[in-house]
């Protein structure tokens, strides 16, 4: 008698499980999951008062399954569960479950506690570790490129600064050679071998081309370094105006060691398919880093798609990240980023946004950068950050950003 008064009024959900559904319950239950009456609780399984599918990714009946079976092999087990009410509100929970003998047969003996708060609050501070970490990252990567930048502009001024002066050194050293020849057209059989040996015709025609090339190397670092500055644009307390595609060729620039060609596999495509796109207001360097993300991400999907073919099987069906960007419905830009790997199954797929969520081994993924990604986009730009996949065919990210 006292065991049921207590039964009856504690201020947990405790409820008896046999084969068939629920035994009892208390009156706990039936608030906690929002019926009139615990005689509407009866016969039901456990899945039927679960959400349809847990955090991770497995069905509420299969997972109920093998929670009851570990319970009854092992005696208890503890764990947080998503359960909904009866007008389908979905909540966190913390579940006890502990076999019991009952008459000659075992019973599961379950007490349910709400921790929606709970986990609400550290949502909060995981949005709040995700904010710092995003700010550390964006701050330190910021610091280092710009540093990068700041090193190569110094010696490539210092160069840039000396070949105009160095052509018109060697145009004054022509013209004097043209001048000693011109008064002295019959050289010694010393200054002829000279000239043969260091072939002067083809010096005269060769060295005009090579300042040139250098001109053009130059002018190569200098839009590297320009890329860089503009990736690693340091991020205000506002909104600035951004040109999109300035950002996702420097993301591109700044991988493209990545994409180049190597023992295993041909040179990784990319295709820009760009539209005429407006200025945005945004945080810059806050999207250089969501592209920098998902771009590394599908070059790592290609590699991985790689795996058991050779160069030639790759060739047949080449590597391919293809950046589309166009204007969205109601006032957006679009932004997609596609790859031709083996696609992302539907389990993980559910998942890829959730805070330290990987598939990649210990030491190649932290699980934040989608998670970071997202919440810079819909957070801090008012956007959606989807993903479409197919098994097989690839997989791509939508970016949306609204224009104000």
């Amino acid at each position: 008698m006292r065991f049921k008064e207590l039964f009856e009024k504690s201020a947990d959900a405790i409820m008896l499980w046999g084969c068939d559904g629920l035994v009892d319950c208390n009156q706990a239950t039936v608030e906690l999951f929002a019926y009139s009456h615990k005689d509407q609780l009866y016969s039901r399984h456990p899945s039927d008062i679960s959400s349809e599918f847990q955090p991770d990714g497995q069905s509420s009946s299969e997972k109920t399954n093998v929670m009851i079976a570990k319970v009854l092999q092992t005696g208890c087990h503890r764990f947080e569960w998503i359960h909904k009410r009866a007008n389908g509100e979905e909540f966190w929970a913390e579940v006890m479950l502990t076999r019991i003998p009952y008459n000659t047969t075992q019973i599961v003996h379950g007490v349910v506690r709400d921790i929606s708060d709970r986990k609400l609050a550290e949502e909060e501070i995981q949005q709040a570790q995700l904010q710092i970490v995003q700010s550390e990252k964006m701050s330190a990567l910021g610091n280092l490129v710009a540093g990068v930048a700041h090193e190569i502009n110094n010696p490539v001024g210092f160069i840039a600064g000396n070949l105009q002066p160095a052509s018109d050194y060697i145009n004054d050293t022509f013209r004097l050679i043209d001048l000693y020849q011109q008064e002295y057209p019959d050289p010694t059989a010393a200054i002829q071998d000279e000239i043969e040996a260091i072939d002067l015709e083809y010096v005269r025609e060769d060295l005009p081309k090579l300042i040139s090339s250098m001109k053009v190397g130059i002018d190569r670092i200098r839009e590297i370094s320009n890329s860089l500055r503009t990736f690693s644009r340091a991020d205000r307390d506002r909104k600035i105006s951004f040109n999109i595609h300035e950002g996702i060729d420097s993301t591109i620039l700044i991988l493209r060691h990545r994409l180049k060609a190597n023992g295993n596999r041909p040179e990784i495509e990319v295709v820009k398919k760009y539209g005429n796109l407006p200025q945005i207001e945004c945080f810059p360097g806050q999207l250089n880093q969501v592209f920098m993300n998902i771009v590394a991400n599908a070059i790592d999907a290609l590699e991985e798609s790689n795996q058991g073919r050779n160069v030639t099987d790759i060739k047949t069906n080449p590597n391919r990240i293809t950046i589309t960007t166009c204007r969205g419905q109601q006032k957006t830009i679009v932004v997609k980023i596609a790859d031709n790997g083996t696609g992302i199954p539907e389990e993980r797929r559910e998942r890829i946004f959730d805070n330290l969520f990987t598939t990649k081994t210990v030491g190649k993924g932290t699980g934040l950068g989608l998670a970071i990604a997202r919440q810079i986009v819909e957070d801090n730009h008012r956007g959606k950050l989807s993903c479409n996949s197919v098994l097989v065919k690839g997989t791509e990210f939508v970016i949306e950003i609204p224009v104000f």
